[in-house]
């Protein structure tokens, strides 16, 4: 079982849980008491009470952990395309957590506003480390991938139009590929990783399109929904399914 994000949930977060669901006193006591059942802790965590009541905030200022908050938010986006494996919505959801204030993400850019991921440089750093150290570099790069396309598919979209940089299609690539050849090698580093990777591998596009969906209905703190920029970037990224479910949510 891959539960790292799921095994560093706080108090406060059972304390918003069981605020959340329960309904009187006695359910709010039952939840917190049972907070060391991990089954009964990630049945809890798939309630839609806590994704809706976890955004009618902005996020910045909430008082529940990043852990509990993407769990929850890569839960139900993935669900949305019956892809919500709890081992797989935990390692997305530690990837949100990783890279939420991650400056070794980006390299700032010299233009006005411009950021520019460093792929290129870790693709060629592959071929200067051990087998060790490849694993967790390509593991690395295909979270970057799932990470900029899910959460900034507004950013690669933008570049790729005015300046010709690589689209969306060339980070899923490059993300799938990692994720696979990480997969065949993580038995030796990693095992409980493995079935996670191979399902990012084959599901990247849908799992990426999933976090879309939900990071434009849920946490575009601009407010652009359904705007002509979102709408053009989402009618060339996302296949014909997911980009009528856009419109719905």
């Amino acid at each position: 079982m891959y539960r790292h994000v799921r095994s560093q949930l706080t108090r406060t977060d059972f304390e918003f849980i069981s605020n959340t669901i329960g309904k009187n006193a006695s359910e709010r006591s039952a939840i917190l008491q049972q907070s060391d059942d991990a089954e009964y802790v990630t049945e809890m965590l798939h309630r839609r009470e806590l994704f809706e009541r976890s955004i009618t905030t902005p996020p910045l200022f909430l008082s529940i952990s990043p852990q509990l908050f993407f769990y929850v938010f890569v839960y139900q986006a993935l669900d949305t395309k019956h892809l919500a494996d709890d081992d797989v919505v935990d390692y997305v959801a530690g990837i949100c957590v990783e890279f939420r204030a991650n400056n070794a993400l980006w390299q700032l850019g010299s233009t006005e506003g411009g950021k520019t991921l460093y792929m290129v440089d870790m693709l060629n750093l592959l071929c200067d480390v051990d087998k060790h150290r490849q694993y967790f570099l390509r593991r690395h790069i295909g979270n970057a991938s799932l990470f900029l396309t899910g959460f900034f598919p507004d950013f690669i979209f933008k570049r790729y139009k005015q300046n010709g940089a690589p689209g969306i299609e060339y980070y899923e690539r490059i993300g799938r590929s990692q994720y696979e050849t990480a997969a065949e090698s993580s038995h030796a580093y990693d095992q409980h990783a493995t079935p996670v990777l191979n399902t990012l591998a084959d599901r990247f596009i849908d799992i990426r399109s999933a976090i879309n969906l939900y990071t434009d209905a849920y946490l575009d703190l601009r407010n652009r929904k359904n705007s002509l920029d979102m709408i053009e970037r989402q009618a060339a990224t996302l296949d014909e399914e997911s980009f009528r479910q856009s419109l719905d949510l």
